[in-house]
């Protein structure tokens, strides 16, 4: 006698249903860390750029005694971008702006503002940094997620 099974193949809509419901829930979950991360990468800009200014003025200020107040003078661009103030461009991928707050015969403090949206949608507020000439770097970290 010979038996006959039947032969499921695939899956019921109820099971697939479930599987898409579970990866909704893990996507709804890692988005907006994602995001925060990823905003952190681009926070780093401001930081190495600081840093990066920091050491041509130190440059300049070694041959010049005293300290520049233009990023031409010290020979700082980014993307093509120099003068006394460099303005935040996303086309460019500049997500800051850097301007001097002062620079005189003994000091100087450098500032980098990060243009609107340019780190996130997650993080919309201002984000700023500056450096001065004893290398003390302040710039928040940013926290990941919204």
């Amino acid at each position: 006698m010979r038996f006959f099974r039947k032969k499921n193949k695939g899956f019921s809509l109820v099971e697939l249903m479930i599987v898409v419901s579970i990866i909704g829930v893990l996507a709804a979950l890692a988005v907006p860390r994602f995001q925060g991360f990823q905003a952190r990468a681009k926070s780093a800009e401001a930081r190495t750029s600081l840093a990066h200014i920091y050491t041509l003025e130190q440059s300049y200020y070694g041959d010049n005694d005293t300290y520049a107040n233009s990023f031409l003078t010290i020979g700082f661009s980014i993307n093509g971008q120099t003068g006394a103030t460099i303005t935040a461009n996303v086309t460019n991928k500049v997500r800051y702006g850097y301007t001097f707050d002062s620079a005189s015969i003994t000091a100087f403090t450098a500032r980098a503002n990060a243009a609107a949206n340019s780190l996130g949608s997650c993080h919309s507020a201002a984000h700023s940094g500056t450096v001065n000439e004893n290398k003390i770097l302040t710039i928040p970290t940013l926290i990941p997620g919204c």
